[in-house]
């Protein structure tokens, strides 16, 4: 049994939709300040989502549609949902970002009754405030990240990971088979963890059929 971990922005999607946003709709000297306290390693991620989102006063509706106009998906992911389906593997769509955001641009797509474990968040007039999927620290990293819902939702199958973030890096590194781009694939390069480069989703597909998984 398979089950593939997929991460959503900048992943499923060209581009990175938590950043636009939080740039968009908050306040572009917070964003700027706690993108260089994640770089610096002075901020955790939990810590970045916090503070970027605070300052956004939007009501959700009117950042769903902002969503729905600029959210693009990246080639060969409907492919790739039909192929991993065809095989009677599971996939999940594993995120930092949020629900309410996520689930309109799956909808969009034909894809809403995709397994989705993500943060959401409560759009709160004052500013909008996070809920995370998870506060436990990882014994790995030190921070809360995705390397337990992979070992947990895994259950001792192959674990295939598709990401490019900050947020991906525990994950990947608890994955048998990855595949890598942008962040990602810089630090797993540095850290000496064997990846595999993708583009798009074609590549992730013919990447799993050259592994010998298909």
């Amino acid at each position: 049994m398979v089950t593939l971990f997929v991460d959503f922005d900048g992943t499923i999607t060209e581009h990175d939709l938590l950043d636009a946003i939080a740039q968009a709709f908050g306040d572009s000297e917070i964003y700027a300040e706690v993108d260089r306290g994640l770089d610096e390693s002075r901020l955790t991620l939990h810590d970045v989502l916090r503070l970027e989102f605070a300052p956004v006063r939007a009501p959700l509706a009117e950042v769903v549609g902002w969503t729905l106009e600029h959210a693009a998906i990246r080639p060969g992911f409907r492919e790739f949902v039909s192929s991993v389906r065809e095989r009677g593997w599971r996939l999940v769509v594993l995120s930092s970002g949020f629900r309410e955001l996520i689930v309109p641009v799956l909808e969009r797509e034909g894809l809403a009754g995709l397994e989705l474990l993500s943060n959401t968040v409560n759009p709160h007039p004052a500013g909008w405030r996070v809920g995370f999927r998870d506060e436990t620290p990882c014994p790995v990293c030190g921070e809360p990240c995705k390397r337990a819902a992979v070992l947990a939702e895994a259950n001792g199958s192959t674990i295939v990971y598709v990401g490019d973030g900050v947020s991906d890096r525990c994950g990947a590194e608890a994955s048998d088979l990855v595949f890598a781009r942008r962040g990602l694939a810089s630090y797993l390069e540095e850290k000496g963890v064997p990846f595999t480069p993708f583009r798009d989703f074609f590549d992730v597909v013919a990447g799993i059929e050259r592994a010998g998984l298909a």
